[in-house]
């Protein structure tokens, strides 16, 4: 009888280690498998960062403004802000034409900080124009006109590119910089005729103890300006 109990207690642990295990390896397993989607999700969000940014179009626009002669080229590119006209979409990729792409550094919470893209078609330049610009003031001391763009606000129809940072941050390349002997990374980028885009574009971020960046080769400079 009490082999019999032994037994039946040992085939017991047995059966409860076999089972400790199965639980461990699924767990590991499952672990696995969520850091592999992980894995491929940033290769793809990367791979699309780097096609859209890539695919931006020289893009001037002809305002029926009295208060803005001459054109306006379509680029906004600040330290957490990013506008401009391209030829590849997310949403719109069985359709043909331009949209108009926005990436957006926002924080939805304190510390919590994302990145979003919104992409809309682009119809015409006047309507393009009136989703650009808020207002044209005039500075007083030289006359000239002062654009004022429209604030980003983040919707939720936006495309939630990156979550979870604790910081991010575009800044611009300038390989000719007229003060400087070597090329410099500048957070804001102001286009002129001699350089109306930067030669590339350039997305650091943060998330618990990472830190990681994408960069974008801008080819539009060596396009000619216009539609």
């Amino acid at each position: 009888m009490f082999e019999v109990l032994l037994s039946l207690t040992l085939t017991g642990f047995l059966l409860l280690a076999l089972l400790i295990g199965m639980r461990v390896a699924n767990r590991a397993w499952r672990t696995g498998e969520a850091r592999l989607r992980q894995v491929h999700a940033a290769a793809e969000r990367s791979d699309f960062v780097v096609t859209q940014v890539s695919s931006l179009v020289p893009y001037r626009i002809t305002p029926n403004d009295p208060d803005l002669p001459g054109t306006l080229t379509v680029l906004e590119a600040t330290v957490d802000l990013l506008r401009f006209v391209g030829s590849y979409s997310s949403v719109y990729r069985s359709r043909s034409g331009l949209v108009l792409v926005e990436y957006g550094i926002v924080e939805p919470s304190r510390g919590d900080v994302e990145v979003v893209v919104r992409e809309t078609p682009v119809a015409d330049d006047d309507s393009l124009y009136h989703r650009l610009v808020l207002s044209v003031t005039h500075d007083p001391d030289t006359g000239f006109p002062v654009i004022n763009l429209q604030p980003f606000a983040v919707r939720e129809t936006d495309l939630r590119l990156m979550t979870g940072l604790s910081d991010a941050a575009f800044s611009y390349l300038d390989l000719h910089p007229k003060k400087s002997p070597v090329p410099v990374w500048r957070e804001n980028w102001r286009s002129t005729e001699e350089a109306p885009y930067p030669d590339a574009i350039r997305l650091r971020w943060e998330r618990g103890g990472e830190v990681g960046e994408e960069l974008m080769p801008v080819r539009a400079k060596l396009r000619p300006l216009g539609q």
